[in-house]
Parts: C-alpha cells; structure tokens; sequence
C-alpha cells in the first residue's frame, strides 16, 4: 500500500462520501524537521493518533466568517482552524463530535446550541520525512462544515486545550491566514515546518468550500 493511504481508511472515506457526497483527497509530500513531529505542542503523529479532523464552523454564512482559534503556547497570531486528533480505534465522526463539544462546548444536534453537520469537505493524506529521524510519518487531515446558531459563543470545556482565544475570519481569508501562518512560522526556527503543515488545511478548504 503506498504510504499516502495507511493514513485513510478506504471504507471510512467511501462511508463519508456515500453519506455526503463527492469529496476530494489531496496527497502531499512534505520534508521536515526537528522540532515538528517530536517536539512540544508539536507531537501531530504520537499519543497514538492515526489522524486528525478539521472543523469549519459558521454561524450562518461560511463565506462572511468561520471560527479560528489559537494556543498558548504557539507564535503570535498563529490563528489557525481547530483540529483534534483522532485516536486509533476511534472514527473520524465521533472524533468531530467529541472535538467539537471539548472545545466550543457545542453538540451536534443537541444541546442549548445545537451544531449540524453540514458537508465533507475532504481530506488531505500526507507522507511526511522526517529528515533527522530519516524516516516517515503518514497522517490525514478530514475536514468538515458545520453550521452552529447565529448566537453561538465558543466556550472551552476542556483546559488541556490550552485555547487562548477565538477569531472570526471569512473563507475567502483562508488564503491569508496560511500566508500569516507561514510568515510567522518563517521567522521562528521553532515553527517553521509547523507553519508550513498548517498552512495547508487553510489553502485546501478555501478551494473545497470557497470555490
């Protein structure tokens, strides 16, 4: 199997696009370095994590604003879409729902601010090389809309998320912020390549979402 697919189950991503509909898969290769993959805040691949989701949440209108947030621990305004990892023996929806309500204190379907899952976005399978460990780590970015009240406020549930505040910004911004994120990233040796992984998601739900 080549290694851009150990990290997407072929059923799970047949079950999405069967419930949803067509959705694209992206492959990327990537080179990168010490301290992404192995460092502090930036341990994507360990913690038994075969993949991540991305939420792309709205309040109405994705094209006039969707929610970003942004750590504790990262570069200034490195504001960024949420992500949350998605455990081996654990699917992708279940995955969502539990991200989702860990940091916004949203359910779907449910709850004083129900959210609803709007679409499959798609998802990206990356190969990434490792050059100090000369070797590779595969991994899948799955990306979803979801649509919450238009009174909606994130609240946090859960302070290991280390959440330091939200961002509105437009999907036709997208694009801007993966330029912001690798800008900042650039100039800090300590993000460079996290940057540049991040950026892609932001690039890749401007094209999916934003036509």
């Amino acid at each position: 199997m080549h290694p851009y697919l150990l990290s997407v189950e072929p059923d799970e991503l047949a079950a999405l696009r069967a419930r949803f509909g067509p959705a694209p898969h992206r492959q990327v290769r990537l080179t990168v370095d010490s301290p992404f993959l192995d460092g502090e805040g930036q341990l994507l691949t360990t913690r038994n994590r075969r993949a991540e989701i991305c939420y792309i949440l709205h309040r109405g209108n994705p094209q006039e604003a969707v929610l970003l947030h942004r750590k504790t621990y990262y570069p200034a305004n490195a504001w960024r879409l949420p992500t949350g990892g998605i455990e081996r023996g654990e699917s992708v929806l279940d995955t969502l729902a539990r991200e989702i309500e860990e940091e916004t204190s949203f359910q779907i379907e449910k709850g004083p601010n129900p959210v609803r899952i709007e679409a499959f976005a798609g998802v990206i399978s990356y190969e990434l090389f490792h050059q100090t460990e000369q070797r590779i780590h595969t991994f899948a970015t799955w990306h979803f809309l979801v649509s919450a009240p238009a009174s909606a406020q994130p609240i946090s549930l859960d302070p290991d998320e280390h959440l330091d505040g939200w961002a509105w910004r437009s999907i036709g911004e997208m694009g801007a912020v993966a330029d912001e994120l690798e800008r900042i990233t650039a100039q800090d040796s300590q993000w460079h390549h996290w940057g540049r992984y991040r950026a892609l998601s932001h690039r890749f739900v401007e094209r999916a979402i934003g036509g």
